[in-house]
């Protein structure tokens, strides 16, 4: 049996559609960062015929780190490990990736960008109070994501479905009251913040209905028909933050891009679980090639690699957008621009990757 064929064996019981989704996932991540050049484009289009198109799409991306937090979940939690194996092999793991790539978003700063000047102070107060790049606060959740793994693994095997529906129905209930909150005070009070659910806490909520979907939801669950009424409910869960974000930014006359953000999450988890839900059936329907599985599987083993460089790869490739821009709308060169991003990415991680020791961390 040649190389390539037993690589092809080993795929067989690996969860492409998990693989697919972080493909996904990180070119959302890319694109969430891109301001108004795609992002928040409509901020500045608001006269434009595609205004509501942009608000939209700027809403539905925000399921890209959620979907990271699903497939974790779905990976680590049924896993067993020793709390001397969670913190050797895990946390100092990503804790050093950490500092490893603050340093380096740091460096690029100071010398590619010249917007800084080089300060050990600064980097240490900075790594440990803020983030040295935009995009690292989500190493951060990881983090502490990886410290509650005992007790989240617990949670996971030991709830019965009742309580991940109730569950669900309390996140969903929990992330409703901002809207009635706006509705009400118009933006100058809300509920008392002593009522809240820990579960409403990304990497508690996403990782353990990551689990559930992957492990404890039967195979008879997954049909067309229920995810085409989820993808329904989705559309509409969308539509209900496009409402809201433009009756608050016409309200208050403010477009700024963090401000404009208040409602972006409020119910993303509907369209989140639609689409994980939606990949888990449709690999599960649909046989493809061993060759297309290994090309899947290759990409998503980079998704990593390119998330820790994501700020660098934007930067570099964004000569592609400035040249596109006159002869394209905005907003197709900027999906090319971070398209192109992903894919240098993806080649330099891939080549990385063949280094032994950077192999470990990325």
């Amino acid at each position: 049996m040649n190389k390539n064929q037993s690589t092809f064996d080993n795929l067989s019981n690996r969860r492409i559609y998990i693989d697919f989704l972080k493909i996904i996932a990180i070119y959302m991540v890319l694109f969430n960062h891109t301001g108004t050049k795609g992002f928040v484009l409509f901020t500045v289009a608001q006269s434009s015929k595609l205004y509501v198109l942009y608000l939209f799409f700027a809403i539905f991306i925000k399921i890209a780190v959620p979907l990271f937090f699903m497939t974790s979940g779905a990976l680590l939690l049924g896993k067993e490990e020793s709390y001397k194996d969670l913190l050797c092999k895990r946390i100092f793991k990503y804790s050093l990736i950490l500092v490893i790539i603050s340093a380096i978003s740091y460096f690029y700063y100071c010398w590619r960008l010249n917007s800084q000047k080089l300060s050990l102070t600064y980097f240490l107060s900075n790594l440990y109070r803020d983030s040295l790049s935009t995009a690292l606060w989500f190493l951060y959740a990881y983090l502490a994501y990886l410290f509650m793994l005992p007790f989240l693994r617990k949670l996971a095997k030991t709830m019965t479905n009742q309580d991940y529906q109730w569950m669900f129905f309390l996140f969903g209930a929990i992330n409703c009251l901002p809207i009635l909150d706006f509705l009400i005070w118009k933006g100058a009070g809300t509920h008392n913040n002593n009522f809240s659910f820990f579960i409403t806490t990304n990497y508690v909520f996403y990782p353990l209905f990551g689990y559930y979907i992957d492990q404890r939801m039967p195979e008879t669950s997954f049909t067309v028909k229920k995810v085409l009424a989820a993808s329904a409910i989705s559309v509409m869960a969308i539509c209900i933050c496009c409402f809201m974000t433009h009756y608050k930014c016409t309200l208050t006359g403010d477009w700024d891009e963090w401000k404009c953000q208040t409602f972006f999450n409020t119910l993303i988890f509907l369209p989140t679980i639609t689409v994980y839900y939606g990949a888990k059936l449709f690999f599960q329907r649909h046989k493809i090639s061993p060759r297309l599985q290994k090309m899947i599987v290759t990409v998503s083993e980079t998704t990593f690699g390119i998330f820790l460089f994501e700020k660098i790869l934007r930067n570099e490739t964004l000569p592609v957008f400035t040249f596109l821009k006159p002869y394209l709308h905005t907003m197709p060169a900027c999906l090319i621009w971070i398209l192109c991003a992903c894919v240098l990415g993806s080649c330099l991680i891939f080549v990385l990757k063949k280094i032994p020791v950077i192999k470990y961390y990325l």
